[in-house]
């Protein structure tokens, strides 16, 4: 058997580093966009000598505006076991997802297999489900405005029907005068009323046949619509669908073929990443404080800084 050469150990040792590493910051992604929002709700960053979130988000962490507050959307509109799911999918694409309502982020979750899903590719998808939404909520619209027509058509209906029935009392309390009652005045209010009642009566048809008309064909261009959405739906799923299986299968394929399976992140390697990270910290926090010794915050900086260390000396206590 062949003896691994040196550039194979180094690469396959680097591999390792970068595979613990990428799965360390995916575990900690949700705690540093909880800290965030922590530190924003809280004000927290004043105790830090900042006034506002923004220049302690500059100055400490050296991310943009942007940049945190994509962060803090991240956990305020995404379910944490999404943010902390075994697919590396990556910052962007979670950005992405917090544009979507929980419907619609299920909706492409179940169908698409993010880790492989180009960024691109995810903003193509989340720009068609908007879309769809968009012309769900349109419909919807239309949909209650045929409603309000219709119960403007009942009301009017209503209105009609009862002018009639005062107009019907009115002819047989004329009818029901005695005989030596003016005739000739009687006929004329007779006449008089139900030609009155017969406008009405007509008016109220043809008011009533115009708005049927229209309710009928607006229901039947709603359903259109709905039928022709439902078919785009199904036939945008059955793609999603074949795209999933083609892709699974590649990858499955990919894993059968290719380099053993991806290591098991060890506890040595992780607290290397924790202490390296929290030694750049101190050592940061203790040159401010240096550098600030003639501020009139120095004191506080100090006793806030020695607290920090009684706090880890009290964390490791047994």
């Amino acid at each position: 058997m062949n003896e691994l050469s040196a550039e194979y150990i180094k690469a396959a040792e680097l591999d390792r580093r970068i595979k613990t590493s990428a799965q360390l910051a995916q575990q900690s992604l949700y705690d540093m966009c909880m800290g965030f929002k922590e530190m924003r709700d809280s004000r927290l960053y004043k105790e830090l000598g900042y006034s506002e979130f923004n220049d302690y988000c500059k100055s400490e962490t050296g991310f943009s505006d942007r940049q945190v507050y994509n962060y803090i959307s991240i956990v305020e509109k995404l379910p944490k076991e999404l943010v902390n799911s075994s697919s590396l999918i990556g910052v962007k694409k979670l950005t992405l997802l917090t544009k979507l309502s929980e419907d619609e982020r299920s909706e492409l979750t179940e169908n698409t297999d993010l880790e492989n899903t180009s960024v691109r590719e995810l903003e193509e998808k989340v720009k068609q489900l908007k879309i769809k939404a968009d012309k769900a909520d349109m419909l919807s619209g239309r949909l209650d405005d045929m409603n309000g027509i219709c119960d403007r058509i009942s009301k009017q209906r209503d209105k009609a029907e009862l002018r009639i029935r005062q107009l019907e009392a009115e002819i047989k309390e004329l009818e029901s005068r005695p005989i030596e009652v003016a005739v000739e005045t009687d006929s004329k209010e007779v006449a008089n009323l139900k030609d009155a009642m017969r406008r009405v009566d007509l008016d109220w048809s043809e008011k009533y046949s115009k708005l049927e008309e229209d309710s009928l064909k607006d229901r039947r261009e709603f359903l259109q619509k709905a039928e022709q959405a439902e078919k785009d739906k199904q036939d945008k799923l059955s793609q999603l669908r074949e795209e999933l299986d083609r892709t699974k299968a590649e990858y499955e394929k990919k894993l059968a073929e290719n380099a053993p399976a991806r290591l098991v992140q060890d506890d040595k390697a992780i607290f290397k990443a924790y202490l390296s990270t929290a030694v750049d910290s101190v050592t940061r926090l203790v040159d401010f404080v240096k550098e600030h010794n003639d501020s009139d915050n120095y004191g506080l900086f100090t006793q806030k800084a020695r607290q920090l260390a009684d706090i880890i000396n009290s964390k490791l206590e047994v």
